[in-house]
């Protein structure tokens, strides 16, 4: 099997993503996938917006809170299933 055909099974489409439950590792439901922030020169995803309720304490290592939205770095998404995991 080729290089890429192992990533091609792993690509997402954001249709398909778009809305996920976001949950940390210890299960804590944060709110739905809202956006994707990426790296214009690279095209790297570099945070994922997690809209949640404004008045839910969230809080999450490196995460910054405006409203209902919360950016977190995408280097904290451990897995892409059923729901998207972040270390808490």
């Amino acid at each position: 099997m080729t290089e890429r055909e192992l990533i091609k099974g792993e690509e997402k489409l954001w249709a398909d993503i778009s809305g996920y439950q976001v949950a940390t590792n210890s299960a804590r439901i944060l709110g739905q996938l809202e956006e994707l922030t990426i790296d214009e020169r690279t095209g790297k995803i570099t945070e994922i917006v997690i809209k949640t309720d404004s008045e839910r304490n969230v809080n999450v290592k490196g995460a910054k809170r405006n409203g209902d939205l919360i950016s977190v770095p995408f280097g904290k998404v451990e897995k892409v299933g059923e729901f998207i995991i972040i270390s808490g």
